[in-house]
């Protein structure tokens, strides 16, 4: 009799052993389509024997826990090809920009403006006394400072607009990293309850964790109780356990963009790649570099202008002033500010100094030398011409750009195979788990159909008993 109702008690072990699975195989198949969601396996282990002795029966089948199907080495590697991914899109961005201006399809820009300059001074060299034409000079001039000014100004604002977006960017890694944190904990305690909700939090942290990668370049590592410790590049601490350290953008003394600080130290220059990394590179390596490029020709251009006019006379045969105001610069030895603040110092079109110094005012002879600085090499150590060293910025601007935009492809079908591999493992095959639906309800059915039976008989038995 004792056997019969061991054989109930392992029936209702099979019945809820196949429940389990039944629910889990429903779960994965409600969450297919779920992002960052791990299909999950139930396990199945036999009973321990019930009753004594040596006609105790078998204990039956019980279900201990699920599995989630993750490879931690896949997670780990989307991860980190998630960080040049972000630094690329956050350069092309930006590089599209500045693309749009110094873009000069429509035949107007910077650099039309200086062929259009230096060909003022050769029309005028044909009729040096027609004021049209000197007025034409001006005109011209002031068109080509208007274009300095308003590039440079571009690039500045897109350099503040970078810094605006690290600021932001800072604080969408503080709220993520926080959320990371909570995360920990919560899995922690799952993890030690046993409880298979334990999974689901995993998902969630994983969803966090490839944010955080796209944002800044990270490292992490499981410790035993579940939770992961993650740290920049440079090593500086951002979530341990259930802690998150915040990051800040910060003003610091000699830097005049905004710097990232943790626990008090300047990480700025640890931080190469995620889209943080991004900014920083355009807004403190990329945009420095052109701008001091459109500097140089800016002080080049004024100084050779000058130096030329000076050697020539106006029409009442005074020697020439400076055509465009000196540029005084901040910094000894620096061109620095110079195409900010580029301006046209004569306003009086007789003052232009066209002719030769000892010449009459008929005389060509120095509009045809100032024509002549624009095929002079007088920017980059004397390697280039003015039209050349913007063209050569243009091109520069251009190939960092293409550059990104060819890493950004190569990148995303990396993270499209790691992807795909990824889902191969984690995700949920409907096939499957429709084969596993039959295959766990047809168990059940088993199970109950061998309770009815243990039942009819336990009834029989007791019949007989009287």
């Amino acid at each position: 009799m004792s056997s019969l109702f061991a054989g109930l008690h392992i029936g209702e072990r099979a019945l809820q052993a196949q429940q389990f699975a039944l629910e889990t195989t429903q779960r994965n198949i409600t969450n297919a389509n779920t992002p960052y969601y791990s299909r999950q396996r139930v396990n199945f282990i036999p009973g321990d024997p019930i009753g004594f002795g040596a006609v105790a029966p078998g204990g039956g089948v019980i279900s201990v826990s699920a599995d989630a199907f993750r490879n931690r080495f896949i997670d780990y590697r989307v991860t980190q090809e998630l960080q040049p991914q972000g630094e690329n899109d956050a350069v092309i961005a930006a590089l599209d920009q500045v693309d749009a201006l110094l873009n000069e399809s429509d035949g107007k820009g910077l650099q039309a403006a200086l062929s259009e300059f230096f060909a003022s001074f050769s029309s005028l060299s044909n009729a040096p006394e027609d004021q049209s034409l000197r007025r034409q000079v001006l005109v011209s001039a002031r068109d080509l400072a208007h274009e300095f000014v308003r590039v440079y100004e571009g690039l500045q604002s897109i350099q503040t607009s970078n810094d605006r977006a690290v600021a932001d960017t800072v604080s969408e890694i503080n709220s993520t990293t926080s959320a990371i944190a909570e995360l920990n904990s919560r899995i922690a305690q799952a993890h030690g309850l046993g409880s298979n909700e334990e999974f689901a939090l995993r998902d969630q942290r994983q969803a966090m964790l490839d944010k955080l990668a796209g944002l800044v370049d990270v490292s992490y590592w499981e410790t035993e109780s579940g939770s992961v410790t993650l740290a920049t590049a440079g090593g500086a601490i951002l979530v341990a356990e259930d802690n998150s350290y915040q990051m800040a953008a910060v003003t610091q003394p000699g830097t005049p963009y905004l710097q990232i600080v943790v626990g008090g130290e300047n990480i700025t220059s640890d931080i190469g790649s995620g889209k943080l990394g991004g900014l920083i590179k355009v807004r403190d390596s990329m945009l420095p570099d052109y701008l001091a490029r459109l500097d140089d020709m800016a002080a080049s251009l004024i100084e050779s202008v000058n130096t030329q006019h000076a050697l020539g006379a106006d029409l009442a045969g005074q020697q020439g002033g400076s055509f465009f105001t000196p540029f005084t610069p901040l910094i000894p030895g620096s061109d620095s500010g110079a195409a900010r603040s580029i301006s046209v110092a004569i306003t009086d079109p007789a003052k232009i100094a066209a002719a030769g110094l000892t010449e009459g005012p008929g005389s060509n002879a120095n509009a045809r030398l100032l024509a002549g600085i624009g095929d002079s090499k007088i920017v980059g150590s004397g390697t280039a011409t003015l039209e050349q060293y913007y063209s050569d910025l243009v091109f520069i601007a251009g190939s960092q750009a293409s550059t990104a935009k060819a890493a950004s492809e190569t990148q995303g079908n990396i993270l499209l195979q790691l992807q795909n591999q990824r889902d191969s493992i984690s995700g949920v095959n409907l096939d499957e788990e429709a084969v596993n639906i039959i295959k766990y309800q047809k168990a059940y059915q088993a199970s109950a159909r061998y309770i009815t039976v243990l039942n009819d008989l336990t009834e029989e038995v007791l019949g007989i008993l009287g």
